[in-house]
């Protein structure tokens, strides 16, 4: 088995996969990482990510090496003409503790590209490896299919085989040899069925519909209207809150659900300045911060939200206090905003609040809007909602891909 000597880049990326698997660090990574937890000009996302594998160090004493860096490891790095760094002390580290306790059986790992090409002059390249970045998941809830006539009839006279392998619950858009689409439809385990969603009609919004015939719009409506928890993703302006609002108030005002219940986590943006302490209530503060904002500009005056709080047809309810929390016999429309900025725990202690009288719409933008580096890749509780929840015959998912809100929105996304 080879010996893993990790540097600090490489361990911070992978030490929640490690389960206490033996690797080596040197000394200079465990300074670099006392640095960095407290450190000034550091984001909080990586100074949270040094104190959790600082932890992690802590809790698993003994199942790791740390080989002491001392200045007389540099005379490999001096004879190459190398700047000295923290970066080439802890190569100088590895190269140390492969020629005196493993020779020709050490693997070196960074996920720095300067440092990699360094490390190239001292180990072949067999023995040094980059931690690969997570494939992406590329489920969207949908498959987009074109079909030649013969394909086509042939789809056609097999209507209860899944020849496209769908999960429950999951949509075919059918186009033509010409892209136009033909069809869409959804499959329930046994067969396929057509869309099946109504327009959505409230004293708030009026009557609302898919956007211009944006058949994403329309694969969102239908699963809203159809299960019990829809999970929905798209870039800012797709109109994942607007038509989520727009259902949830509509089926409101006709005695469907008795309540809206808005789980929130209000964080402050990636890389944006905190304002501090708000005055007031728990509803004020909230109303005060993003998730006020929020419902302001959709629903149209902040008294009009105000009276709804105030009758307890709209419930605002930060994750902080959710512990405990059931909505069984509250009859209620479930909204988690801004999904992406939970981990998997948090995701998993808010939908076991729901019971079984609710209704659930998950909405978020996991690919580009989370804000804390703990609710990033495989911790990201909505991608894991995703790859448990899907083929369950109570769930829909969606992604929405056309951003409606402006040219200038358009353009934007780009950046």
């Amino acid at each position: 088995m080879m010996n893993k000597f990790y540097d600090t880049s490489s361990l911070l990326l992978y030490y929640k996969k490690l389960n206490g698997e033996n690797f080596i660090i040197s000394s200079i990574t465990i300074k670099e990482l006392e640095i960095i937890k407290s450190a000034y000009n550091k984001d909080n996302e990586i100074k949270q990510q040094a104190r959790e594998l600082l932890n992690y160090l802590d809790e698993y004493t003994g199942t790791y090496t740390v080989w002491i860096y001392n200045e007389s490891m540099l005379e490999p790095i001096k004879n190459a003409d190398l700047e000295i760094a923290n970066d080439t002390k802890i190569l100088a580290t590895a190269i140390d503790y492969e020629k005196k306790c493993c020779p020709d059986n050490m693997l070196f790992i960074t996920n720095d590209i300067s440092l990699k090409n360094i490390a190239n002059l001292f180990f072949g390249n067999d023995s040094i490896w980059s931690i690969p970045r997570e494939e992406e998941d590329d489920y969207c809830g949908y498959k987009d299919i074109t079909m030649s006539e013969e394909e086509m009839a042939a789809f056609y006279s097999h209507p209860h085989e899944n020849l496209y392998g769908l999960e429950i619950n999951e949509y075919l858009i059918v186009r033509d040899a010409n892209q136009t689409i033909v069809d869409t439809l959804c499959w329930t385990g046994e067969k396929y069925r057509k869309l099946n969603y109504n327009i959505f009609d409230s004293s708030f919004f009026g009557k609302v519909k898919p956007y211009k015939d944006d058949i994403y719009q329309a694969i969102f409506a239908d699963s809203l209207m159809n299960n019990t928890i829809t999970l929905v993703k798209g870039p800012a302006g797709s109109g994942k809150s607007y038509l989520s609002l727009a259902y949830l108030l509509s089926e409101l005002e006709h005695n469907r659900i008795d309540r809206i219940i808005i789980f929130c986590n209000t964080l402050a943006t990636k890389n944006s300045a905190k304002l501090g302490y708000y005055p007031g209530s728990r509803e004020e503060k909230l109303l005060d911060s993003q998730i006020g904002n929020f419902l302001v500009s959709k629903i149209g005056s902040k008294t009009m939200v105000e009276q709804m709080i105030a009758e307890e047809t709209l419930i605002l309810l930060p994750l902080s206090d959710v512990r405990g929390y059931d909505t069984s016999g509250l009859r209620a429309g479930v909204y988690i905003t801004e999904a992406q900025n939970m981990d998997i725990g948090l995701m998993k202690l808010t939908l076991q609040r729901i019971g079984e009288d609710s209704i659930c719409i998950i909405d978020g933008d996991c690919r580009s809007q989370v804000d804390l580096a703990a609710f990033e890749g495989d911790q990201n509780g909505m991608k894991r909602v995703s790859k448990v929840f899907r083929g369950e015959d109570i769930y829909g998912e969606v992604e929405l891909r056309k951003i409606h809100r402006s040219k200038l929105a358009q353009i934007a996304e780009n950046l």
